[in-house]
């Protein structure tokens, strides 16, 4: 177990706070300290939103992650914003479908989240496509875990939203683990 710091970001309405959320509830039930802090932005719907997620096997000082070890990121001016906030040899995890590769000695993996989203029939599950790669390129959690987390947080929402959210995830994890 190891612990992790990271930056989710978007347009308000992409779903980042629902992924944030879900991130940081699976992490309460393996790490002994996690924290969830959201920021919106004016805008809400359509304005850069973003939340910062720690999970940590110590005593967290601050929500607040100035260096983060992951960027997950769903529109340019989000890469551009907190790209320097990760650390070197991070990783970065960006929506092909709106944001241009990051340049440098990032590691970085694009995944045309938007777009598969359309072809599955519903641009809101991008977010849980993303979510998929990065749980996959961070090996933090089994993919068990992390399509049981999915299904708990969906339920709520009906089960076609419940069925999508777990296609979408297992579309982020596969594509993640084919070399992406």
């Amino acid at each position: 177990m190891k612990d992790e710091r990271v930056i989710l970001s978007g347009s308000g309405g992409q779903g980042l706070m629902f992924i944030g959320k879900l991130f940081a509830q699976m992490g309460m039930d393996v790490y002994p300290h996690v924290t969830f802090m959201p920021s919106y932005g004016a805008e809400v719907r359509g304005g850069t939103s973003h939340c910062r997620v720690i999970l940590s096997e110590e005593a967290i000082a601050s929500p607040v992650v100035e260096i983060a070890d992951s960027l997950v990121v769903m529109n340019q001016p989000s890469l551009d914003r907190f790209l320097p906030a990760l650390r070197e040899g991070g990783r970065a995890i960006y929506n092909a479908s709106m944001v241009q590769p990051p340049a440098g000695s990032v590691a970085a993996t694009g995944v045309p989240a938007t777009e598969w989203a359309l072809e599955m029939g519903d641009a809101r599950v991008a977010n849980v496509i993303m979510l998929g790669a990065y749980l996959r390129k961070t090996e933090l959690f089994p993919f068990e875990t992390a399509e049981a987390a999915v299904a708990e947080f969906s339920a709520a929402k009906g089960p076609d939203a419940e069925t999508m959210n777990r296609q979408a995830l297992k579309r982020g994890w596969d594509a993640a683990g084919d070399g992406a």
